[in-house]
């Protein structure tokens, strides 16, 4: 039997999802309401509210700040589609 690179790792509450966002972005609300809907849980980080995880936030994205930015088993995603989120979420383990 061969193993699937996408299955390598399971998800576990030790690895949780985190989105580093800002409450009044689209792209943040729409990811957020994908994993509610999915029933995937995950950790909100408004990053307005939380100014200090801006120098985390702007090192993760690559020097800017890009909202949402998400880290995921392992795995950053800066201002990710539904499919790169299902593509990434499936190779943590969480589909």
């Amino acid at each position: 039997m061969i193993a699937s690179p996408y299955r390598s790792r399971s998800a576990s509450a030790g690895d949780p999802i985190i989105i580093y966002g800002s409450r009044w972005c689209g792209i943040t609300m729409m990811i957020r309401r994908y994993l509610d809907r999915a029933g995937i849980p995950y950790r909100f980080v408004d990053w307005e509210a939380h100014p200090e995880v801006r120098s985390e936030l702007e090192w993760l994205a690559g020097g800017r700040l890009a909202s949402p930015t998400i880290k995921l088993g392992g795995q950053v995603l800066v201002q990710p589609t539904i499919r790169e989120l299902e593509w990434a979420l499936a190779r943590a383990g969480y589909r």
